[in-house]
């Protein structure tokens, strides 16, 4: 329902098990590095255990798109089977006819299954078994998947199984009569709910990948949310799915706490809290222990007060209190928002869609992306868009301003003409000719014109670093407005200031920044999205033959339509030379600084 709202093309918050989706925490890397090293080792069994909801099926969902091609897997979603079952699914799974099967009997399956397990090792290939709410299985169908894993050679196990499941499973694997079966466990991992620090990449990477370009959860309402969830990504996904509802329903642009409160409350009863393992979360033990110190002070400052003859039968009150906040009227409020949002008075009824340019959120990026202010662009009518024709770009070279020219640097009177200019004036470094009367969402022009748009919170070593010019923030006494930074070196910049240019100091420049900017960067052939392993396409062979030439290797490799393991540590290689973030994903970051290496005709910062 709010999909075409908010610019997606899918829920960004479904719970399937959709490994697109999956955000790899640094948990998350760690969990898949256990279940790939288990499946190359020699134990029979690879054990992956985890709260419930915390993506235990969506990250073997990963698994299986990593595995080498010359591994077949089974997959078991329903486990509440007894041995004759158990052994029944694996032949389908594998598609196998085992023939006719005299009554109760196993051993005709089981006879099947080696013969095909030997057949798949003679021609060099592996065979997994991946078991899902593995805490459901009886004993004796546990005891049935031991026996299985007995099928070996004198080289090899025929047959690994992974085994996902919830914590149950810990406390059955650690009784006494399991204890054979434990001990062929070769790796094991306990995946547990998301840290408070990676939510926020958590929530910006579903948005990004379902198409939503721009931050739409505030960072006090991230705060709420995993307060709310304990961390717990199923949880998160379906408070923010029905906070998504609630705030398309109230034509707002952003998830207000009191609606992910509300939405919480419809998904999670009426505390709305989520907990972990039957516990009430810390926090709700830390307000206790908070409640008691406080009854227990004012107690004793009571008795205090009492035994000095300082209270009287006369009402205590202070004269310091201060006077409650007035509550704006509705006439005040709406003057407000006309005042901080002046564009939407212009907008026509049927235009009133929050478009903004596209805030791109790798999963590469070093740093949570909080964009708020000027650069979250809206469109921009009326005289603003007929005054850009009438502004001239190419004045003389100015002076170099210092600190001591700050008071030159006042907002412009027109704050909203500032920001078409400068991103006019960007694309421009583009050889692009943009008119904003017709393309007031930047960041669909872009797009159409193959370049990517990305913007980042950050400091201006970050913007450095990409080495692209940018639509930037100042602020000036708290008021922020945008202009375009054309050129940076260790001691001065040029801008274009309302489109006229201006040089300052660094100095002055590190003064004035406002934290966030908006840059351009040329995307691959066919890109939409990062490409993660798995993925597939003309834009996965153009990142095997960049970062080819990168290393100096002859670019006539062949071609490689699959983001495959290979390409993986590649990537991996380059995110580590580079300083980034190391998790194998190509996305904007890692394409820039890609891009920045390989080719030569881009518009640079340091030039």
């Amino acid at each position: 329902m709010y999909c075409e709202y908010f610019g997606l093309h899918e829920p960004p918050f479904s719970i399937a098990p959709n490994p697109r989706y999956l955000y790899m925490s640094g948990q998350h890397e760690e969990a898949l590095a256990h279940l790939l090293y288990g499946i190359e080792a020699d134990g029979g069994f690879i054990l992956l255990t985890g709260e419930v909801g915390t993506g235990k099926t969506t990250l073997s969902r990963r698994l299986i798109e990593q595995l080498p091609e010359t591994t077949d897997f089974a997959l078991i979603l329903n486990p509440h089977l007894q041995p004759l079952e158990l052994l029944q699914a694996v032949c389908d799974e594998l598609k196998l006819d085992p023939g006719p099967v005299p009554r109760g009997s196993m051993k005709v399956l089981c006879d099947r299954i080696y013969h095909f397990l030997l057949q798949q090792h003679a021609q060099g290939r592996n065979t997994l078994l991946i078991i899902d709410e593995a805490q459901q299985l009886p004993f004796a169908s546990l005891e049935q998947l031991r026996l299985l894993t007995n099928l070996e050679t004198s080289e090899a196990k025929l047959l690994k199984v992974v085994l996902l499941g919830q914590p149950e499973l810990l406390e059955r694997l650690a009784r006494d009569d399991l204890r054979q079966l434990s001990q062929r466990i070769s790796a094991r991992f306990h995946l547990g709910p998301l840290a408070e620090s990676d939510l926020p990449n958590y929530i910006y990477h579903r948005l990004m990948v379902a198409g939503l370009n721009r931050p739409v959860f505030p960072p006090a309402t991230l705060k709420c949310l995993y307060r709310l969830s304990a961390g717990l990504p199923r949880v998160i996904n379906q408070i923010c799915d029905r906070a998504l509802l609630g705030t398309y329903v109230q034509t707002r642009n952003e998830v207000s706490v009191e609606t992910l409160q509300r939405a919480a409350r419809e998904v999670l009863g009426q505390d709305g809290v989520a907990t972990v393992s039957g516990r009430r979360p810390l926090y709700v033990w830390l307000l206790v222990a908070l409640l008691v110190g406080l009854l227990g002070w004012a107690a004793g400052l009571g008795l205090s007060l009492l035994f000095n003859g300082q209270l009287s039968g006369q009402p205590f009150s202070s004269a310091a209190s201060p006077p409650a906040a007035p509550m704006m009227t509705a006439a005040e409020q709406q003057a407000l928002r006309a005042k901080l949002f002046p564009w939407e008075k212009m907008v026509p009824d049927e235009l009133m869609l929050p478009v903004v340019p596209a805030v791109s959120v790798p999963p590469d990026a070093q740093a949570p992306v909080h964009v708020s202010g000027l650069p979250e662009l809206q469109p921009v009518y009326a005289e603003s868009m007929e005054a850009v024709a009438a502004v001239p770009i190419e004045p003389p070279a100015p002076k170099l301003e210092t600190l001591e020219d700050i008071q030159r640097w006042r907002p412009p009177e027109d704050t909203d003409l500032a920001e078409v200019l400068a991103f006019r004036d960007l694309f421009q470094h583009w050889q692009q000719d943009y008119d904003p009367r017709r393309e007031p969402v930047v960041c669909t022009f872009a797009a159409r014109q193959g370049l990517g748009c990305l913007t980042l919170a950050g400091e201006l070593s970050l913007l450095e670093q990409l080495d692209r010019p940018a639509v930037i923030t100042l602020r000036y006494q708290q008021q922020p407005y945008a202009v375009m930074l054309t050129a940076l070196d260790a001691d001065s910049a040029e801008v274009l200031f309302n489109a006229q240019p201006r040089r300052l100091s660094r100095a002055l420049l590190q003064q004035l920044w406002g934290g966030s900017f908006t840059l351009l960067w040329r995307q691959p052939p066919g890109y939409r999205e990062p490409l993660w392993p798995g993925a597939q396409g003309a834009e996965v062979d153009w990142l095997h033959r960049q970062l080819a030439r990168q290393r100096g290797v002859a670019t006539d490799v062949p071609l490689k339509s699959r983001y495959d393991a290979e390409l993986f540590l590649q990537v991996k290689a380059f995110q580590q030379q580079q300083g980034l973030t190391v998790d194998g994903v190509a996305g904007p970051l890692t394409l820039i600084r890609l891009n920045s290496l390989v080719l030569a005709d881009l518009p640079r910062l340091n030039s």
